[in-house]
């Protein structure tokens, strides 16, 4: 089985090979070019040194110096050793028959000397011609052998750009094949487990089922599948013991809400059946009325309960914000006292895609709460904005489908604010939960609020309350605004 670890490892591995075989042979190629150009200093020394005997040469035959004589015999010698020891240089360059030829004009030249310094008038001056012609052509064949040392040493240094080159692009290849083999060996699964967990998250997956050679990823699959078998276990268990506690919260609510009605009605029964006929028929019929009204109260405990626990099919139309919050007041308006005033101000026309009715129900709710508060002053406020511009300073008591919100292209935002007593900082977080009320025994099931929570998050808004800085209570609610479809 293979390994993540081996195919990084060979490839890092590799690389390096590369690298030092590339070292190397820069090193090599340095080495060798710096050879040609140590070796060919011979050549060129051997041409400055005729050059100048050839100098020397001129000035004896001006001056008749004998200290130029002797420099020119002394610059022979150094022609003749460097002659010597370059002799594999100077054979790379010239031949047998040259380098003879060479050492022959050498020694030829020695000898015309030694013969000039005894020789006087129109003889000294034909030998003066037989020296120069013997220095000229020995100048004439070194200059030959310096332009081949020349040429040796361009073609040496285009070699060795040659060897770098192909050099550099071999480990530029191997970089490159190497890169490819890390995509194709260790990316690609990798991205193919990237896909395979964005799936799992969508929901599209159950489990990982990524097949690999690898053992790294093999063993990833295995655990994290394990890791989401554990999940899924605690999940269902977290469940049921959602449940449980939900029924024993839903139990204990209607258990409390139901007892102070029936305890009403027990009551009045107890008195009803104890009556042996000498009480008067108007109490007789007040403890009957007592009855019915602790039914009817019981009756809409019972319905509140189950509105609170059943999901209804949602009609969703696109509707006017003004005309929503407009037939949630007609509704609501004959049910408050005269005392009450309902401000409604600068409600927009801005479209909503809503269950109007559901809809109606969190205007409705949030108004008689005011109301129950003690709010004499109620006001409904809706414009169009953006959640970046209207977002609250204080998250704590944001509910619903935030995500949704910030989203959104745009949203409506309306403010339902009162004049109340306000709410204590202690219950703000409380207020949306099911059961949670500050009003007395009998006088309300905590739902309210929380139904209120439900519809909006049932539309993809979101919510939240705090007091105001002076004296009530605000209910701020967020509506995503609907795109396509015309308002009604």
């Amino acid at each position: 089985m293979t390994s993540l670890r081996s195919k990084i490892t060979a490839s890092y591995g590799l690389s390096k090979i590369a690298l030092l075989i590339f070292v190397g042979v820069v090193i090599a190629d340095l080495h060798y070019l710096q050879t040609q150009i140590l070796e060919g200093e011979a050549v060129n020394d051997f041409f400055t040194v005729i050059q100048e005997i050839r100098f020397d040469e001129k000035n004896f035959f001006l001056y008749h110096d004998n200290s130029d004589l002797q420099k020119l015999h002394k610059q022979l010698n150094n022609a003749q050793n460097i002659l010597a020891e370059g002799n594999r240089v100077f054979s790379e360059i010239a031949s047998a028959g040259e380098l003879k030829q060479v050492d022959t004009l050498l020694s030829t030249y020695r000898e015309q000397l030694n013969q000039y310094v005894g020789l006087t008038g129109q003889v000294r001056l034909a030998k003066q011609d037989e020296i120069r012609v013997s220095g000229h052509a020995l100048s004439q064949l070194i200059r030959d052998f310096n332009r081949r040392e020349r040429s040796v040493l361009t073609r040496t240094t285009q070699v060795a750009a040659m060897t770098l080159l192909i050099a550099s692009l071999t480990v530029i290849l191997l970089g490159a094949a190497s890169a490819v083999y890390m995509v194709r060996r260790v990316v690609r699964p990798l991205s193919q487990l990237e896909k395979q967990l964005d799936a799992l998250a969508e929901g599209n997956e159950q489990t990982l089922t990524l097949i690999s050679q690898d053992k790294e990823i093999q063993s990833f699959v295995h655990h994290f599948n394990s890791m989401l078998e554990q999940l899924r276990t605690q999940q269902n268990q977290m469940r049921q013991h959602e449940k449980a506690a939900a029924l024993g919260v839903l139990v204990s609510g209607v258990a409390h809400e139901l007892n102070n009605p029936l305890s009403n009605i027990s009551t009045s029964v107890q008195l009803l059946l104890e009556d042996d006929g000498s009480t008067r028929e108007e109490l007789r019929r007040q403890w009957l009325s007592h009855v019915d009204g602790e039914c009817e109260r019981a009756r809409r405990i019972v319905r509140r309960l189950l509105d609170s626990v059943r999901h209804p099919k949602l009609r969703f139309q696109s509707y006017s914000a003004d005309t929503v919050v407009q037939s949630a007041v007609l509704l609501v308006h004959r049910q408050l006292p005269p005392t009450i005033h309902l401000h409604i101000e600068d409600v927009s026309n801005t479209p909503l895609l809503v269950d109007r009715e559901r809809m109606q129900q969190v205007f409705i709710n949030l108004i008689q709460n005011a109301v129950d508060a003690g709010a004499i002053n109620i006001s409904v406020i809706g414009r169009e904005t953006t959640w970046e511009e209207s977002m609250p300073a204080n998250t704590d008591y944001l509910v619903g489908e935030i995500d949704q919100i910030k989203h959104a292209a745009s949203v409506m935002l309306f403010n339902i604010e009162d004049d109340g007593p306000g709410i204590s900082k202690e219950h703000l977080a409380q207020i949306f939960h099911p059961f949670f009320t500050t009003k007395s025994s009998g006088e309300g099931t905590g739902l309210g609020l929380y139904l209120v929570e439900e519809i909006i998050s049932e539309h993809n808004g979101c919510m939240s309350v705090e007091n105001r800085e002076r004296r009530g209570t605000r209910f701020m609610i967020w509506l995503p605004v609907s795109q396509t479809q015309e308002a009604l």
